[in-house]
């Protein structure tokens, strides 16, 4: 009975998080939906701009290593306290600190609050990448939009 008591409060707390922060991430939410957006038609403009023969290669790669911003967002309103959101975008020291001091329950604020910018840093995490892959496909550097 002891068990079943803690992974409801486990449950609860969670849900509680969940409905607080929801609201609030929807307010914030539609100007990040427009810094992603430009990120995205900025990769547009790279495809656009290679030889017909480098863009299937290069959205293949490019697929590969871009990472999806509502992932991460659910990650860290969920699982953030444990740092899944980090492990997922590749920040696998940052992951551990947060797994290591997941007990203290400062993981967990820290995630609610990154929570609302993870939108806009995958998004420029993802314009990175494409923009690596661009100079490794063109040899150049990219034009700036």
């Amino acid at each position: 009975m002891g068990d079943f008591g803690w992974m409801m409060t486990v449950f609860f707390a969670l849900l509680v998080r969940a409905v607080v922060m929801i609201p609030i991430f929807l307010l914030i939410k539609s100007k990040d939906i427009a810094a992603a957006k430009l990120s995205d038609e900025n990769i547009a403009r790279m495809v656009n701009a290679l030889p017909e023969e480098k863009r299937t290669p290069f959205l293949m790669q490019l697929n590969k290593v871009k990472k999806n911003p509502t992932t991460a967002v659910l990650l860290a309103l969920f699982l953030g306290g444990v740092g899944a959101h980090k492990f997922y975008l590749g920040q696998t020291g940052l992951g551990i600190v947060y797994l290591l001091f997941c007990w203290t329950t400062i993981p967990g604020w820290i995630s609610l609050i990154e929570a609302f910018s993870l939108l806009v840093k995958t998004a420029k995490n993802n314009e990175t990448k494409a923009k690596e892959l661009y100079q490794m496909y063109t040899r150049t550097y990219p034009v700036r939009y």
